[in-house]
């Protein structure tokens, strides 16, 4: 018979398809307000993350090329900070008061003061 028009016999070489990075450390959706667009010096189109953290300055980080990538690097972040937060529990003991059992408290912590019950 004559050949088909399918050559079914040759594997086809087909590129593998890259796995997309995924988001695994964030507890929320993003907001809008962690976003801000702007131009680079070609006019193209970028994102940078605005960070907020108790105690410092807003922070801008970017450009990046599309709000995902953004996002990748802000799971990256926290992950970065969930390590340093767990380091940080590790020597929480040398700034707190030692924990003490409750029946043995001998009149230390907690102490509640009412204006009322001191007049």
């Amino acid at each position: 018979m004559g050949q088909s028009l399918i050559d079914t016999d040759k594997p086809k070489a087909v590129a593998p398809r890259k796995k997309r990075e995924r988001i695994t450390i964030m507890e929320i959706p993003p907001h809008e307000e962690w976003f801000r667009r702007a131009r680079d010096q070609w006019g193209r189109e970028v994102w940078f993350i605005r960070v907020q953290i108790t105690g410092l300055r807003t922070r801008r980080f970017g450009p990046f090329p599309t709000k995902h990538k953004g996002l990748l690097f802000l799971d990256h972040m926290l992950s970065e900070v969930a390590d340093a937060v767990c380091g940080a529990g590790n020597d929480l003991e040398r700034y707190q008061f030692r924990p003490r059992r409750f029946g043995n408290r001998s009149g230390h912590y907690p102490i509640f003061e009412d204006e009322l019950c001191s007049q």
